[in-house]
């Protein structure tokens, strides 16, 4: 039966290809066993064995003991393990163990490197280095006689590491170097040539201030624990990153307009656009004073727009932010963030402003937030399900500005501008519906357009499925569209067209609902709207947060409120109560 020694991290023998436990039946056989492996093919005399398990205070009967230690062993290592010299040796090749095969890689790669085969040299080097996963031997640590078996791997593996680096650096692969660096060069400050790969990387990946500030960790540690200064390697990296720091920089463009295209047929929003443009345009020029009254106290360049689902809030950020482009010379820059995590969302802004990752989130977002703090930049943070996410990203200074759309008020994001979308007046949702399905067509008959936009209860998005299926029905008259939709047996039955699936965005929204919300959700869509206080008291603020009720508007002190809901809401929230949905009045909204 095949078999080989695995040694980095846990010792265990392989049978055939399956990796199991090496269990000889107690700590002394295992110390046993990785004595051998770590003088494989030596033979181990049988006092320097006695002494190294039993640290130099062996029991009376060691010399048994051993003998049965080596019994065990046999049963798993076979005839491999031998009786010879005085002691005994444990044969084995390349391919029985990682650690021997660790070693020949490693001097394979020195060797292709010192005779000047770069290639194949830092193919093998990073295969070896691939096997040092945990430190090889840890079974022994207490043991006397592996301990330069211990170092002398230690510094192969370290050498093998700074010939890897210096090799993939040349290659211009320094964010390989870093990513594999980056545990080893800490413990290793008194390394220079390992310092100087760190060092050379960071600043190749635009690190500078990283890179001078390693550069005086070691050589104050070379200072304080041998006393000298760094050697030459080191120096001319030294020379050549100070050289750098002191000329200026060429700074690197920003990414440019990344935003998705302007929608030509977007419709309204004009005192929301106003305000919008306002904040932002005082925000750019460093303006310090309160800009609309609807922002009152709220500063900073950050703006919240919330509003139900299918008001539009992605193309109001977009509208705006291509119109603000003249205002963010550094660019225009989206990210959708939905449920994503932090970290998926902060790679793809990494990769869009052409930064290199990092490995850990911490990391990549302090790389991100000192890079835009730099610049003046717009960015739009899309479909943002929670506060969260959104406040790590939000630039802490500079002159950068953010717009963060979301289907809910994110309450919780604090000193923020907000701009709350409320549905299309009646003539813009007619407006947007004659330039999907064409101004003639609705000029030829207004009332039934005016149906057919009052079925889509303002909500852009309604509007755009709606005119798609008329622009593809041209034989279809709108008013016989807008009975279709009105005696559909869910309003919502009839939002569909092609991607555009208005109950499909109902259920993202639905899976992103906490379950207070969805509790109070289902408990309101029971009734019948419009509500009262009365009946909505319990759920009216999870909600409210959730721009599920439109919010009583400003009447007569002590008159009778009432909130309002889409009739979309209800019918989608009707079928998670497998009711049937309402249809308002006469087949009229539900709100």
């Amino acid at each position: 039966m095949n078999r080989s020694v695995t040694t980095f991290g846990e010792l265990s023998v392989r049978y055939e290809g399956e990796v199991e436990p090496a269990d000889p039946g107690g700590s002394a056989p295992r110390r046993l066993l990785a004595l051998l492996v770590s003088g494989a093919n030596a033979s181990l005399r049988v006092d320097a064995l006695i002494d190294a398990l039993w640290a130099g205070r062996p029991p009376r009967a060691a010399r048994k003991n051993l003998q049965v230690y080596v019994s065990r062993l046999r049963r798993l290592l076979g005839d491999r393990l031998t009786r010879a010299h005085g002691g005994y040796r444990l044969r084995t090749a390349a391919d029985d163990g990682d650690l021997l095969r660790f070693e020949q890689l490693a001097r394979d790669g020195r060797r292709r490197s010192r005779e000047g085969d770069p290639e194949a040299a830092v193919e093998l080097l990073a295969r070896a280095l691939e096997l040092w996963r945990e430190r090889p031997l840890a079974e022994c640590d207490d043991a006397a006689t592996p301990a330069p078996a211990r170092e002398r791997l230690q510094e192969l593996f370290l050498a093998s590491l700074e010939e890897w680096a210096d090799l993939e650096a040349a290659r211009d692969g320094h964010r390989r170097v870093l990513d594999r660096l980056q545990d080893h060069v800490p413990a290793n400050l008194l390394r220079e040539r390992l310092a100087a790969a760190w060092i050379g990387s960071l600043a190749a990946t635009g690190r500078e201030s990283e890179a001078l500030a390693h550069f005086e960790a070691v050589r104050r540690s070379l200072a304080r624990e041998l006393g000298v200064t760094p050697g030459p390697a080191l120096t001319v990296v030294h020379r050549r990153l100070t050289q750098r720091a002191a000329t200026p920089p060429l700074r690197r463009p920003g990414p440019g307009n990344q935003l998705p295209r302007d929608l030509p047929d977007f419709v309204g929003r004009r005192p929301e656009i106003r305000d919008a443009l306002a904040h932002f345009g005082a925000a750019a020029a460093g303006g310090s004073q309160p800009r609309t009254a609807a922002e009152g106290a709220a500063g900073g360049g950050v703006m919240v727009v919330s509003g139900p689902v299918g008001v539009g809030k992605t193309a109001f950020a977009v509208h705006v932010g291509h119109r603000l482009g003249a205002s963010f010379p550094d660019g225009l820059v989206m990210a959708e963030l939905g449920n994503r995590p932090l970290s998926g969302v902060l790679r793809g802004l990494l990769d869009t402003v052409g930064l290199p990752g990092e490995r850990g989130t911490a990391q990549a977002l302090a790389r991100w937030r000192t890079w835009v703090s730099e610049r003046r930049l717009l960015l739009v943070l899309d479909d943002a399900v929670s506060g969260q996410v959104a406040r790590a990203l939000l630039p802490r200074s500079g002159a950068s500005g953010t717009i963060v759309t979301s289907r809910y008020r994110l309450s919780g994001l604090e000193a923020v501008a907000r701009i709350e979308l409320p549905a299309l007046a009646e003539a813009e949702s007619t407006e947007l519906l004659g330039r999907v399905i064409g101004a003639e067509r609705v000029a030829a008959d207004p009332a039934a357009a005016r149906a057919v936009a009052c079925c889509c209860e303002g909500l852009p998005l309604a509007l755009r499925v709606a005119g798609a299926k008329l622009d593809a029905l041209r034989h279809v008259r709108l008013a016989d569209f807008a009975a279709r939709v009105r005696a559909a047996a869910s309003p919502l039955d009839e939002m569909a067209s092609g991607e555009l699936v208005l109950r499909e965005r109902y259920e993202v929204f639905w899976r992103d609902l906490t379950e207070p919300q969805r509790s109070a959700y289902r408990a309101v869509v029971a009734r019948r709207p419009p509500y009262s206080h009365e009946q909505v008291a319990a759920q009216a603020e999870e909600l409210l947060e959730c721009c599920l009720l439109t919010p009583p508007g400003a009447g007569p002190r002590g008159g009778a409120v009432s909130y309002g809901m889409s009739r979309f809401a209800h019918a989608f929230g009707r079928e998670r109560l497998g009711a049937e949905p309402y249809r308002g009045p006469r087949g009229g909204p539900a709100s």
